[in-house]
C-alpha cells in the first residue's frame, strides 16, 4: 500500500513543489529528487516512508530505482544527524556521517568521508555512491565537491561548487550558505596544499564589525553574541552600544581558549523589544593564518598575509581561489586553474612567537545576513573582524605539514573516472524563525548565498596600538 501511495500521480505536482530547483529524475516511470552529478556519484533527497514520502523520495521508490539501475553495485552516505531508516532495506550498504542541517561538517569527518567514498568507487567500475541528507542540495553538496576535489576531478572549490550547481539544480545555485560554502573551500586548501589537519588552539582578543546595521540606527541597545566550539557553548556576553556610534568593538578579556570549528552567533536587543538573532558564521581555527603585525618603531599595526584564508589580498603570490558566491562566479569557464601554485612554501616560516591574527569576513559570507540583497539591514560594505592568538604549542610550532599518506597523490589514476552527464545551533536560533524558513533544505524555500571571504585588515584606525595593550 505504501509503494501503491509513494507513486500515485496525484504526489507528483506535491514532489514537484518540495523539490522546487532542485532536478529530478523522471524516467523509465520513475519520479525522484535525485540527480547524477557524475555517472557514478549520485545526489538525492532523503528516502523516505509513509507520510512523509507522499511528497519526498518514498523509500521502496529509491530501493527500486537502485535494485534496477545498479543492483549489488550501490552504496548510500546519509548525512542526515536527524534521522535514519531501515538500511536492510539497502542489503545493509548506508554509511553514516552526520552533521546538522544549515551547518558545515566537522573538518576531521570530510576526509574519512572521502576516502570512503573513493575506496568503493574504485573496488569496481560499476559501483556508484549515493549521497542524500534531508533535501539532498546543501550538505550533500558539501561532501560531493569536497570529494571532486579529493578526487583531483576539480583543482579548486570554485570548479567544483559551480559544476555541482549546474548539475543539481535548475538555477546552478547548488551550495548557498556561506558557511558551508567555506569549508569546502578548506577541504580544497588541504588538498591543493597536501597539509594534515591538526585542531589549533587560540584565544579571541578582540570583536568588532561596521558599519552598525540598522537595528541601531538612532537607538540605544545592545549587541550579545554566543561563541561556541562545536555543539559546546563556550562564551556569551553583552556588549552596549550608545547612540552615535558607528562600529562595534567588543575587547574579550576572559575568553577562554577555543580549537577547531567555531560558530559565532549574534543578536541585537533593543529595550522593549525582544532578541533578534542578526547572523553568525562558522570558521575553523587551523585556517586563521593573516598575522597583524605591531609597526615598533610607530606603534601603527599592520598586516602580513601567509595567505592562510583563501583570498588575502595580495600582490605577488598566486593562491588558491576563495570559493566565489553563487552571484560572483564567473559566466563562462576559464583556464585560470591550471596557472594555480601552492602556497604551501609561505605557510611553514612561522617566527618562534605567538602573533595576533586577523580572519575578516564581509557581508555576503556571513550566514543570515548574506541574504539582506536590498541592504535593508546592513549596508553592503558590513563587515566583521575577529582578532585571536594562537595558544600553547600551536602558537610556537609549525602547524602546515604536508599530508604524509601516499595514497590521496595519484587518486586520478585510480578513480574509476565518471563520465560527465559544525551542528547543533546555539539557543538563539529559536528566536530566528526566518532563517529556518529561508534557508530549508526541506525545498520550501530556495535562497542565493555565498561564501565564507577572508581578506586583511588594512584600515591603520583598527590596527592602532590599542591592539596590543597587555
Amino acid at each position: 500500500m505504501a509503494s501503491t501511495i509513494s507513486n500515485m500521480k496525484v504526489t507528483n505536482p506535491i514532489k514537484g513543489l518540495v523539490s522546487k530547483r532542485r532536478k529530478r529524475y523522471t524516467k523509465d516511470g520513475f519520479n525522484l529528487d535525485l540527480t547524477y552529478i557524475k555517472e557514478n556519484l549520485i545526489a538525492m533527497g532523503f528516502p523516505a516512508d509513509r507520510l512523509e514520502g507522499v511528497y519526498r523520495n518514498h523509500i521502496d521508490d529509491v530501493v527500486k530505482f537502485l535494485e534496477a539501475k545498479h543492483k549489488d553495485h550501490y552504496k548510500i552516505y546519509n548525512l542526515c544527524s536527524e534521522r535514519k531508516y531501515d538500511v536492510s532495506k539497502f542489503q545493509q550498504r548506508v554509511a553514516y556521517y552526520p552533521f546538522d542541517d544549515h551547518n558545515p561538517p566537522k573538518i576531521e569527518v570530510i576526509r574519512p568521508f572521502c576516502d570512503d567514498v573513493h575506496e568503493w568507487l574504485c573496488q569496481d567500475t560499476c559501483n556508484v555512491a549515493a549521497v542524500h541528507c534531508k533535501a539532498g542540495k546543501g550538505r550533500t553538496g558539501v561532501m560531493v565537491c569536497c570529494y571532486l576535489i579529493h578526487a583531483r576531478q576539480f583543482p579548486t572549490a570554485n570548479e567544483a561548487l559551480n559544476f555541482y550547481g549546474v548539475m543539481r539544480t535548475t538555477d546552478t545555485k547548488g551550495v548557498t550558505i556561506p558557511s558551508q560554502r567555506r569549508y569546502v573551500n578548506y577541504y580544497a586548501t588541504l588538498v591543493q596544499e597536501d597539509l594534515d589537519y591538526k585542531p589549533v588552539s587560540v584565544v579571541i582578543k578582540e570583536i568588532r564589525f561596521e558599519p552598525l546595521p540598522t537595528f541601531f540606527n538612532g537607538t540605544q541597545g545592545s549587541v550579545q553574541f554566543v561563541i561556541s566550539e562545536g555543539n559546546k557553548k563556550v562564551l556569551a556576553s553583552e556588549y552596549e552600544v550608545r547612540k552615535g556610534l558607528t562600529s562595534v568593538q567588543i575587547k574579550l578579556e576572559s575568553c577562554p581558549p577555543v580549537q577547531g570549528d567555531i560558530k559565532i552567533d549574534f543578536f541585537s536587543k533593543q529595550k522593549m523589544i525582544r532578541k533578534e538573532k542578526m547572523f553568525h558564521f562558522w570558521f575553523n581555527t587551523f585556517f586563521v593564518r593573516d598575522e597583524v603585525l605591531p609597526d615598533r618603531s610607530s606603534m601603527v599595526g599592520s598586516c602580513r598575509s601567509s595567505g592562510e584564508n583563501g583570498n588575502s589580498e595580495q600582490q605577488n603570490d598566486t593562491m588558491p581561489e576563495r570559493s566565489l558566491s553563487c552571484e560572483e562566479r564567473p559566466q563562462s569557464n576559464s583556464n585560470s586553474s591550471h596557472n594555480h601554485k601552492p602556497r604551501a612554501s609561505s605557510l611553514i616560516n612561522l617566527e618562534m612567537e605567538p602573533k595576533l591574527l586577523m580572519l575578516r569576513i564581509d557581508k555576503c559570507d556571513l550566514d543570515d545576513a548574506h541574504k539582506d540583497k536590498t541592504n535593508k539591514i546592513f549596508p553592503p560594505d558590513f563587515r566583521v573582524s575577529v582578532t585571536m592568538c594562537r595558544v600553547g604549542e600551536d602558537a610556537v610550532s609549525g602547524l602546515w605539514k604536508r599530508h604524509s599518506s601516499s595514497d590521496t597523490g595519484d587518486l586520478t589514476k585510480d578513480l574509476v573516472v565518471a563520465r560527465e552527464t559544525p551542528s547543533e545551533s546555539s539557543e538563539a536560533d529559536s528566536t530566528d524563525s526566518s532563517t529556518a524558513e529561508e534557508e530549508d533544505e526541506d525545498g520550501w524555500e530556495s535562497v542565493e548565498g555565498e561564501v565564507g571571504q577572508y581578506r586583511l585588515l588594512s584600515d591603520s584606525e583598527y590596527l592602532s596600538e590599542r591592539l596590543y595593550e597587555s
